[in-house]
């Protein structure tokens, strides 16, 4: 799979290494996760110089700087440690306005991590992404300059985006198989829930996550702004979201049952058949690929976190067969139970 080369936009903002520019779309981010805390945007965003009202226009062009002061100088002052990866949930890089139009559609996630990449300098002129292949992990790396010292938050900020855009194809419980990390280590990103459990390399020479290649087969969904044919677009997004996250909360409560049928799961979710076929229709998702995500997340977590031989764990999900198992597991991850446990010890 040559997915070797840097990912460069042909538009970007503007190429002038003195004066960092990001489209305005990306301070509502920053705003949301202030105010979700207690704290004053607006107070914060005139303490560095940036504009004090909401843009009406998202690809207006503003500073980026100040906000790498911001994030860093609100996460001190306000005592959040874990600052960046909430300003990075508050509106996710495939949910921003200006990036959304790029990335949506039905797609492998290697199509929307490489249009990110491609894209990434349209958003900024100091980004850089590029996807590297390295035997069996695909890296996913930020290449751009650091413009402010101890940049702790931002690049928080950032793994925690890369982390979300894997999510998309991975499931939310993924973590990197390896991470590495431009900053020295420090108490403040163990603070990430996210990165739970990893084990990061610090002081490397830039940021990066890796996955398992056939990952990037995967398909991921993103939906268009206002194709839902609704007044915002983003709430139905939000909808979707709760309902799927539900919906996997119910079968991974019982995915060991032998026989999790479409009709056990809807009775639970307190719904007729018929409803949760239609709902899974309406959002582009199977029922088999929810049951096989929810496997694949107990397989994974059984890998990682405790020491049950391969062959209950496939017992345990209903395979009699271990290599059966084995050939399910590497479809969903790109790698063996055994290449996943030793990756993760």
């Amino acid at each position: 799979m040559p997915v070797t080369k840097a990912h460069k936009s042909a538009t970007r903002v503007r190429e002038n290494p003195d004066i960092p520019l990001v489209k305005a779309a990306f301070a509502a981010s920053f705003r949301i996760a202030m105010e979700n805390n207690g704290v004053s945007a607006e107070q914060y965003f005139r303490k560095f110089h940036l504009p004090t009202s909401e843009l009406t226009d998202p690809d207006a062009l503003i500073p980026e700087k100040p906000f790498w002061r911001l994030i860093n100088q609100v996460a001190i002052a306000e005592m959040i440690p874990d600052f960046g990866m909430q300003v990075a949930q508050a509106i996710p890089w495939y949910k921003t306005e200006t990036l959304q139009p790029l990335l949506h559609g039905k797609q492998p996630l290697e199509t929307v991590l490489e249009k990110f990449c491609d894209a990434a300098g349209s958003q900024s002129n100091t980004s850089a992404f590029k996807l590297r292949v390295e035997g069996d992990l695909c890296w996913f790396e930020h290449h751009s300059e650091i413009l402010v010292k101890n940049d702790i938050q931002m690049e928080n900020y950032r793994l925690t985006n890369m982390i979300e855009l894997v999510q998309l194809a991975a499931g939310r419980n993924w973590k990197p198989v390896f991470m590495r990390m431009r900053m020295d280590d420090n108490k403040v990103i163990r603070k990430n829930r996210l990165l739970e459990g990893c084990a990061p390399e610090f002081s490397q020479e830039r940021t990066a996550i890796a996955m398992p290649v056939g990952l990037l087969n995967a398909n991921v969904s993103i939906q268009p702004a206002g194709a839902s044919g609704r007044d915002n677009p983003v709430d139905e997004i939000g909808k979707k979201s709760e309902f799927i996250a539900a919906l996997n909360t119910v079968i991974s409560q019982y995915i060991l049952e032998k026989d999790l049928s479409i009709d056990t799961i809807a009775e639970l979710a307190g719904c007729s058949t018929r409803t949760l076929q239609r709902r899974l229709k309406q959002y582009q998702i199977s029922y088999t690929n929810l049951l096989n995500e929810a496997r694949m997340q107990y397989a994974c977590s059984n890998l990682t976190f405790t020491a049950t031989k391969i062959t209950d764990i496939a017992q345990q999900l209903g395979y009699n067969d271990t290599a059966h198992f084995t050939r399910a597991f590497k479809r969903w991850t790109g790698m063996t139970p055994s290449q996943y446990r030793k990756a993760n010890h």
